[in-house]
Parts: C-alpha cells; structure tokens; sequence
C-alpha cells in the first residue's frame, strides 16, 4: 500500500455493474457536498477579508508565526523563545505567508478551506470503512456545513488544523485495521504526532494507540509488535524534536509545550471560578494562579516556563488530594462545561467583536444553536444502538472522545474543545440518521436497546437547560434585550 490514504478496492473483488453505479450517485453527491462547501466558505472568506484578530489566542499565533517568518525562531521577540504553545499550528500559519509572501491573515483564512474540504473528504472516506457510503455522504454533509465549523475556518485557531489531524488518525488506524502494513502503521503515528502538536492535549494518547494497535491489528505476535512500534515510531519521530528542543530549553523534561501545568493549576485551585472555569487565567492580585509562586524556582536557581509549569502542576494535583469533594464537584461542572451549548459566536456578538448583518446574525445564532443538540443526540443514539462492524475503529473514536473529553474534565472544559470531535459524532448521527421509519420504530420499542441513549439524551438536556436557566440567563437576557 503506497499511502495511508489508499485505495479502498485494494485486495477485493471486482464489484457488480449495479454497485458501481450506485457508488458513482454517490461519489457524485459528495463532489456536490464539496462544491457547495468551498462556495459558502469562499463567502465566509471574502466576507471576512481584512477582519482583524479579536481573540488573543489568535494574537499569539500571529505573533509566534511572524517571529518564525522572521527568523528568529519560536520565539515571542528576537532572543525570547518560548515553549508556551504547541507549535504546529504558528508553523503552519508561518508556511502560508512565506509562500504567500505577505503575513495576510486572509491567506490563512484561505488556506483554512483547503483544510478543511480535506476533512470533509476524509469523513467521508472513514464513512465508508465504518458503515457506508449513504452514512459517508451524510456524514461529510453535516461536517462540511456544520456552522460552528464554518466559524472556526475564518478564526486564526488551532480547530481546522486539529480536527484535520484528529480525523487523518482516526482513517489511518481505520486503514491499519483492514490492511496492516508498515507505511499505513507509520503514517498513523505520524498523524497523531502532528495533532499533537497541534493540540497538546493529544500526545498522552500514544500511551493508548501503541497498546492499543498492538493488540487489534492482525497478524502473529511478531506483526503485531512490529506495527506497534511502527505506530510509535511515527509518533517519535515527530514529537522527539520538539520534545528535546523544548526540555533543553527550560531545563526541564517539556514534551509539547509549558501550558498543560498552569492550566490544571488555573483550573484546580481555592480561587477557580466555578461558573467560568476556562477563564481563570483573567484572576488577579491574590486570586491570580502564580500569586504563592516562590521567588525562586526549587534550589534557588531562576523560574523558567518549564519550572513554572511542573510547579504549577505539583501545586494543582496537592490541592486536588486535599480537596478531593471540590476536585469531584468541578470536574462535574467541567464535563458540563465541554459539553455545553456552543456559545463562541454568540458570545462574540454579544461581546461586540464582530458586526455582521442583522439577518446573518440572527441566521447564524439559531443555526450554531439548533445544529449542537440534533447532532449530538443522534450521534449519541448511533453510537450506542447502531455501532460499526468494524468494532476496533468503533473503539478506538470512543477511546479518543473518552481520552479528550476526561483531561478537560480533570484540567477545565469549553465548548470550544469538544468541536474537533464533530467529525466522530457526524458518523454517528449520519447511521442513525439515513435509517428507515421501520427501523427507528424497532429500535424505539426495544427498551433495552434505547435505556442507554435516552440516559444520556436526559444528562446532556439537563446540562444545557441548566446552562440556559442558570448559569448564563442573565447575559442571554441582555444580548436578546439588546437585539
């Protein structure tokens, strides 16, 4: 097999004419899906040209992608460098405007669509080795017009990129589940390094991929130890450089970046802001997360970011010991954090950052809103009463939501956080959602069959209703007073 992304005929038999014709209908559908997703995001592109950074995760990225066009290296300023974020998006952005020639924000802007109409394809090419071509296209239909997707394509953030990588993974090991080889084993580990270093929040899961790949892929012991270490070898040789260059740096072992620290310490501490926990980091004065820092790291020497973080980590996990109720009840309210409403473009509008039209926002407000609750609630119902054949790559996407959702749990969530993971819960929804009026009939006459699903329909109804009708109706009450 020349590539992870291979042939999908490769060692089967010829298929009838019939089958052919009816993969054709729907291979064409999906070059319909593409179309009209590069028409809506050239839009969404053209009316955002010139939008300047309003966010200031998106303002760090800028500022760490100009330094490396520069020259000067991952750095905030000349002789500043810095570990403080994953590297591979500033790179990524550092790219386009050399090619481009010019640090336009509008080229990443344009770049994005690229990424993701990749997404979407690779949806649906994951489609296909879970279920089936229908459920593909579906699949690749909801992500490619998924509105709070099409939001993150016009912001300067590690979404497209995440999710891209997150997804390329995912087909990868979907791939090495049918036809183990050492490219196709490789390129998986590779995959999830670069997501990785997109996100750090990723890298623990090697310790879950290896294991885990090992066990599932077929073939006698020796193949299977072979491809596991292949898997890991993709992996290393992506995230070992970074990993050295950073632990060199701050003079302590530093894998993806120094946030991972100050981050379960901002969320993990007798000042963390329960109602908003993400945004702990605009705490000040006593209340701020490095307030009973020590002048000097441990030995006297001086604090850098690596220190900083392993301090702040050691920190976070005593409080955590010592107050094991309040860790349990806020990790309880951050589960309800991650899979909260998605409120990032409303917010925006409330918040003045963006003024479109009167009739895109009011458009885009009930589109974010209604699209969450239906997708996630058929993908729910999907994943529990309409699982894949392919039982291994069904549990390798739940591993990964699992493994995703539980660190956010543990260190803060946002709604923001849980969007790279559409693309899985797509596919679940897509499967239940091309079904017939018989099947659902069946499927909701068979109590035990649906217990499960409407458990966590119930759960996931409470945590929004308690989002609206607690937590945020004073500022839903003004934004629609303001409207």
């Amino acid at each position: 097999m020349s590539s992870v992304i291979g042939s999908e005929s490769l060692g089967t038999p010829a298929t009838p004419t019939w089958w052919s014709s009816a993969a054709s209908a729907v291979d064409r559908r999906l070059l319909v899906v593409l179309t009209l997703a590069l028409a809506v995001r050239i839009g969404l592109a053209w009316g955002t040209a010139g939008l300047d950074l309003k966010i200031v995760d998106e303002q760090h990225y800028r500022q760490l992608a100009h330094s490396l066009v520069r020259g000067d290296g991952f750095a905030w300023e000349p002789a500043n460098l810095t570990s403080i974020r994953p590297p591979a998006y500033p790179f990524f952005v550092a790219g386009i405007w050399t090619l481009a020639g010019t640090e336009s924000t509008d080229a990443v802007r344009v770049a994005h669509i690229g990424l993701s109409l990749l997404t979407v394809i690779l949806v649906f090419r994951l489609g296909r080795l879970m279920f089936d071509r229908r459920t593909a296209v579906v699949a690749a239909a909801i992500v490619a017009f998924y509105p709070s997707l099409l939001f993150s394509g016009v912001l300067l953030l590690t979404e497209v990129l995440f999710t891209l990588c997150l997804v390329l993974t995912a087909f990868g090991y979907a791939r090495l589940m049918r036809a183990p080889g050492p490219f196709t084993a490789f390129s998986t580990g590779a995959a999830l390094g670069l997501a990785a270093l997109t996100r750090s929040v990723l890298w623990p899961f090697v310790l879950v991929l290896v294991p885990l790949a090992m066990l599932s892929v077929r073939g006698g012991r020796a193949q299977r130890v072979r491809t596991a270490a292949l898997v890991l070898l993709g992996f290393m040789v992506l995230v070992a450089p970074w990993a050295a260059r950073n632990t060199r740096l701050q003079g302590t072992f530093t894998i993806v970046d120094t946030m991972g620290g100050l981050n379960l310490h901002m969320g993990n501490n007798a000042h963390t802001p329960e109602d908003r926990m993400w945004d702990a980091i605009s705490l000040q004065g006593t209340r701020h997360w490095a307030f009973e820092m020590p002048a000097t790291a441990p030995g006297g020497a001086a604090w850098t970011e690596g220190t900083k973080e392993k301090w702040a980590r050691a920190t976070a996990l005593a409080y955590m010991q010592t107050n094991p109720l309040t860790t349990l009840r806020r990790s309880v309210l951050k589960f309800a954090d991650f899979w909260g409403l998605e409120r990032e473009l409303v917010a925006a509008f409330q918040q003045g950052l963006y003024n479109p039209p009167t009739w895109f926002a009011v458009l885009a407000v009930v589109a974010v809103t209604a699209s969450y609750p239906a997708v996630l609630l058929l993908g729910v119902m999907g994943a529990c009463v309409r699982p894949p054949s392919d039982r291994r790559t069904h549990a390798f996407v739940l591993l990964v939501i699992v493994c995703i959702c539980g660190l956010h749990t543990i260190v803060f969530g946002h709604s923001r956080y849980h969007l790279p993971l559409i693309p899985f819960i797509s596919l679940y929804a897509a499967s239940v959602a091309t079904q017939s009026v018989g099947v659902w009939r069946g499927w909701l006459g068979n109590v035990r069959q649906v217990a499960l699903p409407v458990a966590l329909a119930v759960l996931f109804v409470a945590i929004w209703a308690r989002e609206i009708l607690v937590r945020d109706f004073e500022r839903i009450t003004r934004f629609l007073s303001a409207s």
